[in-house]
């Protein structure tokens, strides 16, 4: 009995050996891709090929695999949404009973994955039935946090000769090409290294991270530290932070830096390769990335010859057939828009800076702009202390504050352009205080005038079908009044302007103070004219009216002291000054037929708008002259 024991014991061992020994050799040479193939496209909801599928059992079971493809959705750009020549990976058994699954070796080749939204903006990378991809996707809850507790360990990882594309609704390809990919690390508490190296729509692009363990992965929400070293040509990029969902690169925060001497790797990555002159730039802050909303603070650098000194840089991304909004504040030092617009146009500017001016039916994104420099360079002026704070909405944009100075001059201005096709319709109003008459007549290149003061000028302003702002300047209609509360004129102007008889015996010597100036100007596209012009001083009144010409730089003036304000000895002969600014001719009034044409207007008031009256109205020279 107990021998009969013993060998039917024995039986069933060999027996078991022989099923186990004929299993392990069943499975290293079946092939398990019909099935695995099954089950993934039942699993996914796509039709799913996969050529060659074998399993080796061991303490590491090993899983090769070849040709597989993913199919697409309907109306996708190509038949397979993902293929990959070869995947080789071990897993070690007993992780596969308690997890998480632990791996190593793990080898894909020719991986190739395409996302895209078709025509009808279904995306492709959801993987559920076709019908319920035509439908919304459920809003995320606000509380629903990612979830990584069973996240593999990976041991070392390389992805070789592989890509990803994402194809947008209106056809543009985006490409992120892995010549070589590795992630390596000891086991699940050691450090992560990683490195890439491929590119960008084929810019070439390297990249090493180092970032905390799988252990420390699995704990997300909690911040997952990484830094990462990336560079592209001459650019380097660095981050040192944290992420709370590292998988969709979100709740990201940490410092960043970027430096390039020519930028060239910029715009070849913004695919304008080739295309623009050296730019060198520099920028550090502080970057953040949450759902929908990416924000750059606390920036700091320069742009080729302007310096960034402070600022901050705010996207909100738009849902469906919704714009993105941009939301900038930046504090420059020095900027130079005449190096900067050479540079963003491709460097083929050689004539004057001009800025573009126009606003686009349906913005996207939408602009918010808040800039300030100590000094700006545009063309050959120079203003110092820049505020400009300017909005979009669709069709318009709406300067809410432009404030600068000039030549010691404070200016203020406000405004609207108004879309109109390609081109647009300017209405502004500006204002000027504090100009000194001699800085600004040197600056316009007139010939030497005997009045010295501070002027103060009301300015309103309107252009339309333009472009550009050199061209709203040009075919600009203005009426502008300018006054002088306080100021000197050479007591030998006002005896010349009444012809007093006393000068023929005698030369005036010294100033005579400004009462008051008032002057009204109404110009359309650089030609206008000056009416009244007037000047009280203790020693007389001057009333004036002039025709200028300022695409000539031309200049037709014709001044008279009125009697009831001059000496017994005063003949009061009007005075015509015509001719170049730089050069004009004198001569009497009354002389000219145009002279006496002038004269005749020359105490005559101009109509003024009603946000130039009040203005005028408080200047005591705006009281007609006898």
């Amino acid at each position: 009995m107990l021998r009969w024991f013993l060998g039917s014991l024995l039986a069933l061992f060999v027996l078991l050996c022989t099923a186990i020994t004929g299993g392990w050799f069943w499975i290293q040479h079946k092939d398990f891709a019909a099935l695995a193939s099954a089950k993934l496209s039942k699993s996914l909801h796509r039709n799913v090929h996969i050529g060659h599928l074998h399993i080796h059992p061991g303490k590491w079971i090993t899983v090769d695999g070849e040709d597989l493809h993913i199919a697409n959705i309907p109306g996708g750009s190509r038949p397979d949404i993902i293929t990959a020549g070869t995947i080789h990976v071990k897993l070690r058994l007993m992780s596969l009973l308690h997890g998480p699954i632990e791996t190593r070796d793990v080898i894909v080749d020719h991986f190739s994955g395409l996302f895209e939204r078709t025509s009808e903006r279904i995306p492709n990378w959801r993987f559920v039935p076709f019908e319920d991809l035509k439908r919304p996707r459920p809003v995320k809850a606000s509380e629903e946090k990612p979830d990584l507790h069973d996240f593999p360990g990976l041991r070392n990882l390389t992805l070789k000769n592989s890509d990803v594309t994402y194809r947008s609704t209106k056809g543009a390809s985006y490409q992120v090409t892995m010549t070589q990919v590795s992630f390596q690390s000891k086991d699940d508490a050691s450090p992560v290294k990683m490195s890439f190296q491929g590119g960008y729509n084929g810019t070439g692009i390297t990249l090493d991270a180092s970032m905390q363990s799988f252990d420390a992965l699995r704990r997300v929400p909690d911040p997952y530290k990484a830094t990462t070293h990336i560079t592209s040509g001459d650019l380097t990029l660095n981050f040192n932070g944290t992420l709370t969902d590292p998988l969709n690169f979100d709740g990201v925060k940490g410092d960043v830096a970027l430096s390039t001497p020519t930028s060239a790797p910029v715009f070849a990555l913004a695919g304008l390769s080739g295309t623009h002159p050296a730019l060198p730039l520099s920028l550090k802050g502080t970057f953040s990335h949450a759902g929908d909303n990416w924000h750059f603070t606390h920036a700091s650098g320069a742009l080729k010859d302007s310096q960034i000194n402070d600022g901050t840089f705010d996207l909100e991304e738009g849902g469906s057939g919704t714009p993105d909004i941009i939301n900038t504040d930046l504090t420059f030092g020095h900027v130079d828009l005449n190096s900067l617009t050479k540079a963003f146009s491709s460097g083929n500017s050689s004539g004057q800076t001009d800025l573009p001016l126009v606003a686009p039916a349906k913005p996207d994104p939408v602009l918010h702009v808040k800039l300030a420099a100590e000094d700006v360079l545009y063309n050959a002026l120079t203003f110092s202390k820049l505020k400009f704070n300017a909005s979009q909405t669709p069709g318009k944009i709406n300067v809410s504050t432009l404030t600068l100075g000039y030549l010691g001059a404070n200016l203020q201005a406000n405004g609207q352009i108004e879309g109109d096709g390609n081109r647009s319709r300017i209405n502004a109003s500006i204002a000027l205080s504090h100009g000194d008459i001699d800085r600004l007549r040197r600056t316009a290149g007139l010939a030497p005038i005997p009045v010295k003061g501070s002027l103060s000028i009301r300015i309103i302003a309107k252009a339309t079908n333009v472009s550009t702002l050199n061209e709203a300047t040009r075919k600009a209609d203005l009426v502008a009044a300018v006054s002088m509360e306080k100021g000197e004129i050479a007591r030998e102007i006002v005896e010349t302007a009444s012809m007093d008889l006393r000068l023929l015996v005698r030369h005036a010597k010294g100033t005579t103070p400004i009462i008051c100036m008032l002057g009204v100007l109404d110009m359309h596209q650089g030609i206008g004219t000056i009416a009244p012009l007037r000047i009280r001083t203790n020693a007389g009144i001057i009333a004036a009216k002039a025709d200028v010409d300022l695409n000539r730089r031309w200049l037709d003036l014709v001044f008279a002291s009125r009697p009831f304000s001059t000496s017994f000895f005063a003949l009061d002969i009007p005075v015509r000054v015509s001719g170049r600014f730089d050069n004009p001719d004198l001569s009497l009034a009354r002389w000219s037929k145009r002279g006496r044409g002038l004269l005749a207007d020359s105490n005559e008031l101009t109509v003024l708008p009603p946000a130039l009256r009040s203005f005028a109205a408080s200047n005591r020279c705006a009281r007609p002259t006898k």
